[in-house]
């Protein structure tokens, strides 16, 4: 399989995430915490580099990690699969924004009205109304808690920048090694927030099982392995494919419908993430790629 196919194929598996949480009748940190301890599990296995214990600064991410996986499984619990990913896209505004403090990198000059975009696409989720549903039973909360979610996946990336800088060749090990430690975190977390261990149904316990081996798994073994063979511009455009699928999916599995202006926002975003792609030429030199995750967690 050519890295360009391998990329694609994590794109389809991670867009599967919407439809799939939204099928588990677990709470939502217990859905997080299985679906990490199953991914994990998967990645020991697919990536032996993974089979060691990671450096301190990976230990670091952690936390990003958590934030970035953890939430968007919550978020997924409480509002659209639509908003969730798309707020959760809004990346690239936080890594322009902290990016100058945490790595001395300053967003271009033609970098400002594609995050002028992006915030204005923020904006109109939270000026849509706030209408619950049955699998988004409180859209406001979960708007937000995507947002931080976003923001996490935005300190992941500064990261793994970070890492690629040092030529740590972590990348596996950090995914594997986050997953591990992000199940049992989320697990325990779980009475803080008034939830309660569940032992599920049948339904919940595939939808756990297809998200940990191969939404999250399958998928970032794929782009792990893909990530040092292809530029980071075209890996970033071939994975879009995951905010364009995961909303229909989730509409063709559970009918949810969000609102104009959600929409709206996501394609001003999607659009923006795009089209600051395109613009951004190659590197002079190669260099070891900033992620291993892509453009979802």
């Amino acid at each position: 399989m050519s890295p360009q196919l391998r990329l694609l194929a994590a794109g389809l598996l991670f867009s599967l995430g919407g439809a799939l949480i939204k099928l588990c009748s677990f709470p939502s940190l217990e859905r997080a915490g299985l679906r990490s301890l199953v991914a994990a599990a998967t990645l020991f296995v697919l990536l032996p580099e993974a089979r060691r214990w990671p450096r301190a600064g990976t230990l670091r991410l952690l936390p990003a990690y958590f934030g970035a996986t953890t939430l968007f499984v919550v978020a997924n619990s409480l509002t659209t699969a639509a908003n969730a990913i798309f707020l959760q896209s809004t990346y690239p505004f936080w890594v322009a924004l902290f990016g100058p403090l945490l790595l001395r990198e300053r967003a271009r000059r033609r970098d400002v009205g594609v995050l002028l975009c992006i915030a204005i696409g923020m904006a109109l989720f939270f000026v849509a109304p706030a209408t619950s549903s049955a699998t988004a039973p409180d859209p406001r909360h979960g708007d937000i808690v995507a947002l931080v979610s976003g923001l996490s996946y935005g300190l992941l990336l500064l990261g793994f920048r970070w890492l690629g800088r040092q030529g740590a060749g972590e990348a596996g090990a950090a995914v594997a090694w986050g997953n591990a430690i992000t199940g049992p975190v989320a697990l325990l977390l779980m009475p803080l927030f008034d939830q309660q261990w569940t032992s599920g149904d049948p339904k919940s316990w595939g939808a756990i099982a297809v998200l940990g081996t191969l939404q999250v798994g399958l998928a970032y073994s794929l782009v792990t392995r893909a990530m040092p063979h292809v530029p980071a511009v075209q890996a970033s455009l071939i994975l879009m494919v995951e905010p364009a699928l995961n909303p229909l999916l989730a509409f063709a599995v559970h009918d949810e419908r969000p609102h104009p202006l959600a929409i709206a926002g996501g394609a001003l975003i999607v659009g923006a993430v795009v089209c600051t792609n395109l613009r951004r030429p190659p590197p002079p030199e190669p260099s070891p790629p900033p992620t291993p995750l892509g453009d979802v967690p």
